[in-house]
């Protein structure tokens, strides 16, 4: 009798191992295609979006330049957790953007990672458009002192507003 509740036990365990992991699975699933989607949204509106997510991660940040404002789109499992407004100090689309150099500067202060944090951008500039994701360590981007005003800028502001920290 001991024997037959115990392996109900494990069974029990190992079934709610099994949901949970399911659960996740799908919070993951749905917060990567919500990024995107707002992402998307966001470049359409303003001809710019960003963002930040983790592989494994429920939790992303979508942001944008709009006028003289940043919006920033905290989320959360697929949903707008929090949306902030703020004056930006500049305008993105002006800066000096070889996405060559970009690339080269970032991956020198940043090795890539594989399955891990992804900064990502889509912007048009003088009506061309420019789309890419980095693998990268998020946290060595907020740390990084780069040369080029784009990377300066994007990091002051992840910086500032506080785009990687969670509640």
């Amino acid at each position: 009798m001991m024997e037959k509740s115990s392996k109900n036990l494990v069974l029990l365990f190992i079934s709610f191992f099994f949901l949970s992991c399911s659960t996740m699975r799908y919070h993951i699933k749905r917060n990567t295609t919500e990024t995107q989607k707002q992402v998307n949204r966001l470049y359409k509106k303003n001809g710019n979006a960003f963002y930040l997510c983790s592989t494994f991660a429920t939790f992303s940040v979508v942001w944008t330049y709009s006028g003289e404002n940043i919006e920033i789109f905290r989320m959360q499992k697929g949903k707008v957790k929090r949306k902030q407004i703020f004056r930006a100090k500049y305008i993105i689309q002006n800066t000096m953007f070889s996405p060559e150099d970009i690339e080269d500067e970032l991956y020198r202060k940043c090795a890539m990672v594989l399955d891990g944090d992804v900064f990502g951008y889509i912007i048009d500039i003088n009506h061309k458009t420019y789309n890419a994701n980095y693998d990268i360590d998020i946290n060595c981007l907020k740390q990084g002192q780069f040369k080029s005003d784009f990377w300066g800028l994007i990091t002051h502001d992840i910086n500032n507003f506080g785009m990687w920290e969670f509640d």
